[in-house]
């Protein structure tokens, strides 16, 4: 048996297709990736970028394909990227999804690269089918959208969002995957899609011809970390989030978080102690890679996976919160983080296995869609932050939450995390590894849970409206000193898989919608 999961029932059906071609976990990725950008375009993307950590065999790997700044990126157009909330054409960095996913395919594919794009091509000349939380996201951002152009073209044709069950016709988007399926990432980072990106972007734009061209996606030697009988393996830089998810389960670890009850107040109280200092780690001591820097050393790996960097000094005091200004001064200069992204997770038959997260850091990015091949353009190079060692700099990746987990279970059992949420991906990774590895959670009892999130900044845990905390646990977390608001809708989105005794099996996230299909195997 396999089993795709994601936010989106037609792109899940395009992994399954692939699957049942013939396809391994790798090609049915790539084709649902592709299919995202067609049928989720708040965050599915060619556009913007991500990151991908897949089994095979005995290769464990992580792909980077996260966006560069521009080359020309200087301090003072920073400021004014900030100043206008990275709703601007200079907030556009190096697309890197393209060459993620053909890397991926190169390295790993079984299928011919053209019968990976043929679902996303016949999505868009067809018509996709706006779904329920696509049509939300649409009118959402009805507004922002319809300042550019293009995207009213795209995506309102008749000046009104699109409701669900609408089918969204975007021929010029399939043109441009058109090109990417006969001459693979030529067809978009040069050539007639490239150009068109950088015209669409107009006087104002930073990005060059030159910075398409020489963008390349990256291998990185992924992080792990032991933790109760499984090793959770997850993104390094520039994934920020990796490092706090495991920075969360060493301390998790060192607070005994398995003797607490589930869904108890003292069990959201060490989520909360133990994600507010993850998330300074993440925010302020973490530098985003530059294209070809070496991978992070033994000594700072050792740090994010040592509960005694952020305990020795400040240990949890399980009767009282620690205030989050307590921790460093540089508190009220934090900036909050996006957080449309989206996650989806592949088994194949034979036990391989991808976790992959993509983005176009807000929902819509930029609000920039390019005039001729419709495509929809990231916002990251706002993702830099104003302190700490993530602060702008040309031709860098910008440092992202977004945290792709494996976490084997013995030899080839594995579980496949992951989640969008922004700074919230690495407590929505965490309390689902608590769930599965120490509750023994079932997948959809895990994900059902209600999440909390505690950052460095703003001082407060916020809980989701769709799934509330009980009045008694929130009023246990008052007294132990939190200030507990439902700020957010709902929190993360985990669509995950696993692979057990090789069977597969996969729960999507009732929060944002979508769709888990298991294939039967051929008998």
């Amino acid at each position: 048996m396999a089993v795709v999961t994601s936010v989106e029932t037609q792109a899940t059906a395009v992994g399954v297709r692939v699957l049942e071609a013939g396809g391994n976990a790798v090609d049915a990725a790539v084709a649902v990736a592709f299919a995202l950008a067609v049928t989720h375009p708040s965050a599915g993307n060619i556009g913007g970028g991500g990151f991908m950590l897949l089994r095979l065999a005995d290769v464990v790997e992580a792909i980077d394909f996260r966006e560069n700044a521009p080359a020309s990126l200087t301090q003072g157009a920073w400021d004014e990227i900030v100043e206008k909330r990275a709703q601007t054409p200079k907030a556009v960095g190096v697309p890197g999804t393209v060459a993620g996913l053909h890397l991926a395919h190169q390295r790993h594919g079984r299928l011919p690269w053209a019968t990976l794009l043929e679902g996303s091509i016949e999505l868009a000349k067809q018509g996709a089918v706006v779904g329920a939380r696509q049509a939300l996201t649409f009118g959402w951002a009805k507004e922002r959208l319809r300042r550019n152009a293009a995207a009213k073209r795209s995506f309102f044709p008749s000046d009104s969002a699109p409701g669900a069950g609408t089918r969204l016709l975007q021929p010029n988007l399939a043109a441009a995957l058109e090109r990417i399926r006969d001459h693979g990432p030529a067809g978009f980072y040069e050539g007639p899609t490239a150009d068109d990106l950088i015209e669409s972007l107009g006087p104002h734009g930073l990005l060059s011809k030159t910075d398409l061209i020489e963008y390349r996606a990256s291998l990185r030697t992924p992080l792990l970390l032991d933790y109760h009988g499984a090793r959770v393996v997850t993104m390094p830089p520039p994934s920020g989030g990796g490092l706090a998810l495991l920075a969360m389960l060493a301390m998790l670890d060192r607070a005994q978080v398995q003797t607490t009850p589930s869904g108890g107040a003292a069990r959201y109280h060490l989520y909360a102690e133990t994600s507010r200092r993850a998330q300074v780690e993440r925010q302020l001591m973490v530098a985003p890679p530059a294209a070809g820097m070496a991978a992070p050393d033994a000594e700072q790996r050792k740090r994010w996976t040592n509960p005694d960097t952020w305990l020795g000094a400040h240990p949890i005091d399980k009767a009282h919160k620690t205030p989050s200004s307590a921790l460093d001064s540089r508190y009220g200069q934090i900036m909050a983080e996006p957080e449309h992204t989206t996650h989806f997770s592949v088994v194949d038959a034979e036990g391989g296995t991808v976790s992959c997260t993509v983005t176009l850091s807000a929902s819509f990015g930029a609000g920039i869609v390019t005039e001729k091949t419709g495509i929809v353009l990231n916002n990251a190079v706002g993702s830099f932050a104003k302190v700490g060692e993530n602060v702008p700099r040309p031709s860098v990746r910008t440092l992202s939450s977004m945290a792709p987990t494996l976490v084997f279970l013995g030899e080839r059992d594995v579980l496949v995390l992951g989640s969008p949420g922004g700074d919230t991906i690495p407590s929505t990774i965490a309390s689902l590894v608590v769930a599965l590895v120490d509750d023994k959670k079932t997948l959809a009892d895990a994900v059902g849970a209600p999440r909390i999130f505690q950052g460095f900044a703003p001082d407060e845990i916020s809980t989701e409206r769709s799934h509330p905390l009980p009045a008694g646990i929130q009023s246990e977390l008052e007294r132990l000193g939190h200030r507990v608001r439902p700020t957010r809708r709902s929190i993360g989105d985990a669509n995950i898989a696993a692979y057990f005794a090789g069977t597969a099996g996969g729960v999507h996230d009732r929060r944002e919608g979508g769709e888990a299909r298991a294939l039967e195997p051929r008998k």
